[in-house]
């Protein structure tokens, strides 16, 4: 039997959109994203768990790899990758951004205990060797100053940076670390040497967001489509529920 060719534009029309499965990529940035092959969801990171709620939602799979920050950024750039996870605009500013963001993000820095320096502005960092992570994007201020200052720095690198700024640390190569205080306590708090650190003082903080990539010709709709599950989730409760489990409050009430 024929179908007519209005009938089958009909059911074109009419037929589920094609459900993908997106790759996300990422290092390790607990609490934002950790293990990808986690029995427990808990140790996935509130991120990759708020972004799977939502597209499969949607009929869609995540498929989430851990990998280096500067192999993630050329992955998701050249289209090989779906999405970057945990990111700020400054680190890819030709991604395909959300219109909601999935966290906050600041820089924090942390010294050993007992170590008197504080930071109040950015001439404090003046003779302190500072620990930073290759490829990532800082405050724009801060940036500069690393820019103009590399003989000051020691760049950690691989899936689990802040673990190699840790060692380095304890080596005496660098006196400060800049991390992420949300991923800084929780990192050290599971290692059980949170008391061997202090807070020195803090940037303002920034969006973080999943990045799509700007090859994706569907970017911009699963750029919606997360942005809209953001609100739905935060609406019927369950991004609290999530949140909380980390110990974490809404960024965005």
């Amino acid at each position: 039997m024929k179908i007519s060719l209005s009938l089958l534009f009909i059911l074109t029309l009419a037929s589920p959109i094609k459900a993908e499965t997106l790759i996300f990529k990422a290092d390790r940035w607990c609490p934002f994203n950790c293990e990808p092959t986690s029995s427990q969801s808990k140790e996935m990171g509130y991120i990759i768990e708020v972004a799977k709620i939502v597209f499969e939602r949607k009929g869609h799979n995540i498929d989430y790899q851990v990998d280096t920050w500067s192999h993630s950024i050329e992955s998701v750039r050249s289209g090989k990758a779906t999405a970057i996870v945990a990111t700020t605009m400054p680190d890819a500013p030709d991604f395909i951004y959300p219109t909601k963001s999935m966290g906050s993000n600041k820089e924090c820095f942390y010294v050993k205990k007992k170590d008197p320096w504080e930071f109040l502005k950015i001439e404090n960092l003046k003779n302190r060797k500072l620990g930073i992570v290759e490829s990532y994007a800082y405050s724009a201020e801060l940036m500069s100053y690393l820019l103009e200052h590399p003989d000051q720095t020691v760049k950690s690198k691989g899936e689990t940076p802040l673990m190699m700024n840790l060692d380095n640390m304890k080596q005496n190569k660098i006196d400060t670390i800049i991390e992420n205080p949300f991923v800084f306590n929780y990192t050290t708090e599971s290692k059980k040497i949170r008391d061997q650190y202090e807070e020195a003082g803090c940037t303002n903080g920034d969006p973080l967001y999943i990045g799509f990539s700007p090859k994706n010709p569907r970017s911009k709709e699963f750029a919606k489509i997360l942005a809209d599950g953001i609100e739905d989730l935060r609406k019927d409760g369950t991004l609290d529920k999530i949140i909380t489990k980390y110990s974490l409050k809404d960024w965005s009430p």
